[in-house]
């Protein structure tokens, strides 16, 4: 009985060594390349009042520059693979292998008053009553996951991945806190398309290229002092319309350049 129990150990092991040795040696086959991200956001958004007791106005402004460093490795993932299975590249952080390209960069805001609140304003968010501005960096462990679908790539936050400081020290204000509304912080995310160049199998596509560029404008329909609503287009506020009144636009772009190692 011990001997059986012996033998099965040893055949368990056998077969967890094939196919660990089958994965490496799958991903030693692997389109190698190296990685440049840029990126580019700006958020622009005015906040009035003058219907209600409380009339004011203010102006914020939100830009973020982002991008790798230095050029960072993945590993492609093949083509065609299992419908159940993440299509992501693997990433090289400096430590090891992982599913995040590092990403370095700051964001900038700037909130100013327009108009001097006047009338009863007891009820007025206190953070909209004084100039601010103020500079933040990406926080250590941002940035973004490249999905494959053939020969179209995307970018993805994953939700455990850091951005900005959500509650900064300085300018404070909900509406800069993208993330907290729509769970991302950035936008151009979950858009396929394809490179150019060639295909990531072809050992002759030296340079492939993909782009992603998106704006939105604010619904003042569906906005306030403290919520957002993005879309690509948007009615003009509607006559009469009371309490704050929300509108604005946002811009993102991208540019991801994979250069062939192997």
């Amino acid at each position: 009985m011990r001997a059986k129990r012996f033998l099965g150990l040893s055949v368990a092991v056998f077969v967890a060594l094939l196919a660990a040795t089958s994965v490496e040696s799958a991903q030693s086959r692997a389109p190698r390349f190296l990685v440049t991200i840029t990126g580019t956001q700006h958020f622009e958004w005015t906040l009035e009042d003058s219907t209600s007791a409380c009339s004011f106005k203010g102006h914020g402004e939100q830009s973020e520059t982002f991008g790798t460093a230095r050029p960072v490795k993945v590993i492609a993932p093949p083509a065609r693979i299992r419908a159940d299975r993440y299509k992501e590249f693997q990433a090289f952080n400096g430590r090891g292998w992982g599913r995040v390209v590092p990403l370095a960069g700051r964001e900038t805001r700037v909130y100013d008053v327009l108009k001097a609140p006047t009338g009863q304003c007891q009820g007025m968010r206190p953070e909209f009553k004084t100039d601010c501005r103020g500079t933040n960096p990406l926080l250590p462990r941002a940035g973004v996951a490249i999905i494959r679908d053939r020969r179209q790539v995307a970018l993805h936050v994953p939700v455990d991945t850091p951005w900005i400081e959500r509650q900064p020290k300085v300018c404070d204000i909900r509406l800069f806190d993208l993330r907290n509304i729509f769970l991302a912080a950035v936008f151009g995310l979950r858009i396929y398309k394809p490179v150019s160049g060639g295909t990531f199998e072809n050992p002759r596509a030296k340079t492939l290229r993909v782009s992603y560029s998106v704006r939105y404008c604010v619904d003042p329909s569906e906005s306030s002092d403290f919520e957002i609503a993005l879309d690509t287009t948007c009615p003009p506020p509607r006559a009469g319309q009371r309490g704050p009144v929300l509108t604005g636009n946002l811009r993102a772009d991208w540019a991801v350049t994979f250069r062939r190692t192997r």
